[in-house]
């Protein structure tokens, strides 16, 4: 509970997917809470049930709804062990939840980090911290920088649970050479940046604004959705030069993958993360990746990691040029940076971990 639904479509709803499609072979039957809205009729996984919540429509009421009425149904409805809400800014269900159910909150970062709300909204969001920490059976956390704050703050343990990497998706090249070919962009001659939700503290403008300085005849390729906050969507096209391309959200993770197979490097700029899919499915392919050195991506990366300063356009530059001048050494860091993904955030190793949460609680 806590994610809009399946299938996933970036963030936590990759986590969930992941979870659940490796949990009927551990003797776990699933229910997924889906907004209907969002998760198609005839969509289904094996072994895994669907409940579909009929949403109130609106940019918060329905968000509202969806985990409200989602932790209703389960109180009256649900005959489940226990539940494994996602989410800090869900917590507010969990006194509801808490009637009837033991359950572990996973957050997956801080809401209000994001510039896109307003005031009040972040200050709501603020408060399910405590909520999270209070009334959460156990919490856990897909960053380790999360984790260590939560435990400082209220005093409680936390648990680090990162996100993971599979084989549920191999690239599609023939799909990425498409959008490739609408582009007029050649394989293994682009960057590329993506994000399911680009907004600013993506760092989408530091990839744009260091692409276009550096002026070495090596597009980027942005994809995303850019019409989450408008007036950020229109900064980046007005400071994009002729070789920046922006392409819409791509929903298939296989398409995606395969056009970060066949760039230079992944630009993974962000300002403030929790633990990003997109950084560890861009490791997993052996691609290089360049990433702001950001406590969390570090606590990804480690010293395999090619960073640049944080919120530092001219550093980013140099490092676009290192890997442009010294694609051996670059090729060879990615590697090594496969090596330590595959063998450290295997999302059977992962589910195995929370499978072990999951019998502490059901006991």
């Amino acid at each position: 509970m806590g994610i809009k639904g399946l299938p996933a479509r970036g963030g936590a709803e990759r986590v969930v997917e992941a979870i659940v499609r490796r949990m009927a072979s551990r003797g776990v039957v699933p229910t997924v809470y889906c907004d209907a809205r969002y998760t198609p009729p005839g969509f289904s996984i094996e072994g895994v049930r669907m409940v579909r919540i009929h949403t109130i429509p609106g940019k918060h009421l329905r968000a509202f709804t969806l985990a409200f009425f989602s932790a209703l149904h389960a109180v009256l409805s649900g005959g489940y062990d226990l539940v494994h809400l996602h989410n800090i800014e869900t917590a507010f269900v969990l006194p509801v939840l808490r009637l009837r159910f033991r359950v572990l909150g996973t957050a997956h970062g801080f809401a209000y980090w994001r510039s896109k709300w307003g005031g009040t909204a972040k200050r709501i969001m603020m408060s399910m911290d405590y909520f999270f920490m209070k009334f959460s059976n156990m919490a856990s956390s897909v960053s380790a920088k999360d984790a260590r704050s939560l435990q400082g703050r209220f005093g409680r343990e936390v648990l680090y649970i990162p996100n993971g990497v599979g084989t549920e998706f191999n690239p599609d090249l023939a799909g990425a050479e498409d959008i490739l070919n609408k582009h007029g962009i050649r394989r293994r001659g682009y960057f590329i940046f993506a994000a399911g939700r680009i907004e600013p503290t993506k760092g989408a403008h530091l990839a744009v604004e260091a692409v276009t300085r550096l002026d070495r005849g090596i597009p980027l390729l942005v994809v995303g959705d850019a019409g989450q906050v408008r007036e950020y969507e229109e900064k980046l096209h007005n400071i994009a030069g002729p070789m920046v391309y922006f392409h819409p959200l791509i929903e298939e993770p296989s398409v995606l993958f395969g056009l970060m197979k066949y760039s230079v490097c992944l630009i993974f700029p962000s300002l403030v993360e929790a633990m990003s899919m997109v950084l560890l499915e861009a490791a997993s392919l052996g691609i290089p990746v360049i990433s702001s050195d950001i406590e969390e991506n570090r606590d990804i990366l480690g010293e395999e990691g090619i960073y640049f300063r944080s919120g530092d356009v001219g550093s980013l530059m140099e490092k676009l040029g290192w890997i442009l001048d010294h694609q051996a050494d670059a090729d060879e860091k990615a590697a090594g940076l496969q090596r330590l993904v595959h063998s450290r955030y295997s999302w059977d190793r992962i589910a195995d971990r929370y499978l072990d949460v999951y019998r502490q609680l059901a006991a």
